[in-house]
């Protein structure tokens, strides 16, 4: 039998009664934005599983949601949005608050939403080259961390495309995150580097708990990827944190290929501001709060930009990048108000950048070697690559532009349209829940009106005729 599908109504969410339970409205929000380090076996120590252990910390829950403390996502969203996006919509933040002032109803259980799983997951299929570090035990003591690389070698005989690469982490409480970057200097064994705080070489991925693997965009006329060469090593720079000592890892890192004869876009990473390693290093006095600049320009093409690495060590406070065009506009690039060393990664802006030839790219940081519960004993610090040392630092990947590269979706490599006379709908735009006319909730039901209410404050009315 045929279905037919009416949108009535695209229109802001209103006044729907909002009487939120947990196994329709909360669980959804915990499964999908908290249990990637929240989980049986993860890296933090507080499982969120159950709806019993959601509910015995829901105080906390209320306040690290309403602070915006976790999930842990450094960008300022309000500067710039960017693809995977690990952050709280305020309908989701709104939904928490109701559902504890409202004494943390069940709800109806057979509508949980189905538990995800972790673990040594094939989420993109069987790699085409599987890449493992020895099993190393953490050095890290209960007040410090452990900074070390392992190169292996790809035993490529041939120069490969990469379509999709994907870390598993071999002890999911143990590895706080992975720096993937292609070795300059490849060996024919397996080369171990302590007290290494990052890889040298072009970096092509970045782990941390809750990442998602990462797929290049591809579209109708554009694949977009890494090229492995021949008889190379790959890096990864790992990082345990403090108590870990004695802990056990394995980690692996997949990759997944073009087929040989496809032409890829080449992605390249560069360190287009990188002050104190190259050059003149900077210095940050004792007792006193620093600012730190840098810039690179103007630049000689016009370029996409497909995401921004950037990195400080333990002094960090706050660090900006923006791109000024020769007109005179600023493109937002990244702002992170509170730097934390222990959450950084690789961000991935929505769609591709453009920024135009002549553009400048400016930058500062400020440092904060005053004293405190982390630094009880100032002392004069400078550029360098130990951790005790400190860096500023942004990584971009980019390319040359090609006409329409602004409408690529980074996260699902489609192109945007608008639809709805002109009205741009996001894509990426997520269903919270379907509601009767009377505001109950429900599920999909044929020839009945039913309303689709999704998390950028969009409601569509839909009737779906069988």
């Amino acid at each position: 039998m045929k279905k037919l599908l009416l949108i009535l109504l695209c229109l802001p969410m209103i006044g729907f009664a909002q009487n939120p339970n947990y196994s329709e409205d909360i669980a959804p929000i915990i499964y999908g934005r908290c249990l990637q380090c929240h989980h049986s076996g993860g890296i933090s120590n507080l499982n969120l599983e159950s709806y019993a252990n959601t509910v015995t910390n829901a105080g906390m829950i209320q306040h690290v949601t309403s602070t915006g403390e976790m999930p842990p996502w450094p960008p300022d969203t309000l500067f710039q949005n960017y693809a995977y996006e690990n952050v709280l919509s305020m309908n989701e933040i709104s939904t928490v608050m109701d559902w504890i002032t409202n004494g943390v109803p069940l709800g109806d259980t057979s509508l949980l939403p189905p538990m995800p799983t972790f673990g040594n997951l094939l989420q993109l299929g069987v790699p085409d080259l599987e890449l493992q570090m020895p099993t190393y035990a953490s050095t890290a003591t209960s007040n410090s961390d452990d900074y070390v690389c392992f190169s292996i070698p790809t035993g490529l005989l041939q120069n490969r495309r990469i379509k999709a690469i994907e870390v598993i982490p071999g002890n999911l409480q143990t590895v706080h995150h992975v720096l993937v970057s292609i070795d300059p200097f490849p060996n024919t064994s397996i080369v171990t580097t302590a007290n290494c705080m990052g890889p040298q070489g072009d970096m092509i991925y970045t782990y941390a708990p809750g990442a998602l693997p990462l797929t290049y965009p591809e579209t109708t006329n554009n694949s977009f990827g890494v090229e492995l060469p021949a008889n190379s090593s790959v890096s990864f720079a790992m990082h345990y944190p403090e108590g870990s000592l004695g802990q056990l890892d394995s980690t692996k890192v997949r990759f997944y290929f073009y087929p040989q004869s496809t032409v890829i876009r080449g992605i390249s990473n560069e360190f287009l501001i990188n002050e104190g390693l190259f050059g003149a290093p900077f210095y940050l006095p004792p007792n006193q709060i620093t600012e730190i600049t840098g810039s690179f320009g103007p630049t000689t093409q016009d370029y996409s930009f497909m995401s921004v690495f950037p990195h400080m060590h333990l002094l960090g406070k706050d660090m900006e990048c923006i791109a000024v065009t020769p007109t005179n506009d600023t493109i937002n690039l990244i702002r992170i108000n509170n730097w934390d060393f222990e959450w950084q990664g690789d961000y991935y802006f929505e769609k591709f950048l453009k920024i135009p030839a002549g553009s400048i790219i400016y930058a500062k940081g400020n440092y904060d070697n005053t004293v405190s519960a982390t630094n009880p004993n100032p002392v004069n610090v400078q550029s360098g690559l130990n951790t005790e040392d400190e860096m500023f630092i942004f990584i971009f990947q980019f390319l040359p532009y090609q006409l329409g590269d602004e409408n690529i979706s980074i996260e699902n490599g489609s192109i945007s349209t608008n639809i709805h006379e002109g009205t741009a709908i996001s894509s990426l735009r997520k269903l919270l829940k379907i509601t009767t006319i009377l505001g109950q909730s429900t599920k999909p039901k044929s020839n009945t009106p039913l309303f689709y209410i999704y998390d950028d404050g969009t409601v569509e009315k839909i009737i779906i005729i069988k």
